[in-house]
């Protein structure tokens, strides 16, 4: 293939080196210019620098893509360790956005809960949009029974607010479920 390697099972001795020859050994495929030991290797399924690994994992492979290394089996990887291959090899994701590859639960993909942990990695714990986040309703009167007009989700109870929107008139502390009715034109 006259790229200057030539093949160990085909040798003659001779004072001066002949046409279609080389003093170079190594070639692995004689019939393909482009492989021999100087060769970069590509991502092609073919060994082109003759190290006996096809498409080898290396940096320097042509065509090669980074890969994140997925500890917890997630599909999301961990952007600091990292892997060039021509394709994706076990234990590795294409994605680089995992925020805790320790736990395969906390992911991008993942939903938020209320657990003081951030499961879907956008840089917040327990957002109101949280699958368990609570409604809570607003007490203004501080009786402990809130009204349906206002009212907020949260993963925990803020400050204002109750559980229940069972209040019939929020504007008064003495007027809730269960107080005592007396004769006074209220409810």
């Amino acid at each position: 293939d006259s790229d200057g390697y030539g093949r160990v099972d085909q040798t003659i001795e001779h004072c001066s080196v002949p046409s279609g020859y080389t003093i170079t050994p190594g070639d692995c495929d004689d019939s393909n210019p482009a492989v021999h030991p100087s060769a970069a290797e590509v991502c092609n399924g073919i060994d082109d620098d003759c190290d006996a690994l096809v498409d080898d994992a290396d940096s320097s492979v042509t065509g090669s893509t980074v890969y994140y290394a997925d500890s917890d089996g997630d599909g999301f990887g961990d952007a600091s360790r990292t892997l060039s291959s021509c394709g994706l090899p076990s234990g590795y994701a294409a994605d680089a956005t995992d925020c805790d590859d320790s736990d395969a639960t906390i992911h991008p993909a993942a939903s938020e809960y209320c657990d003081g942990h951030d499961d879907d990695c956008d840089g917040t714990a327990d957002e109101s949009d949280a699958a368990d986040a609570s409604t809570w309703y607003g007490d203004g009167d501080g009786d402990g029974y809130g009204t349906a007009t206002l009212s907020t989700i949260a993963c925990y109870q803020p400050s204002g607010y109750v559980s229940n929107n069972d209040d019939c008139d929020d504007g008064e502390a003495g007027n809730y479920p269960g107080a005592t009715e007396y004769c006074d034109s209220d409810d």
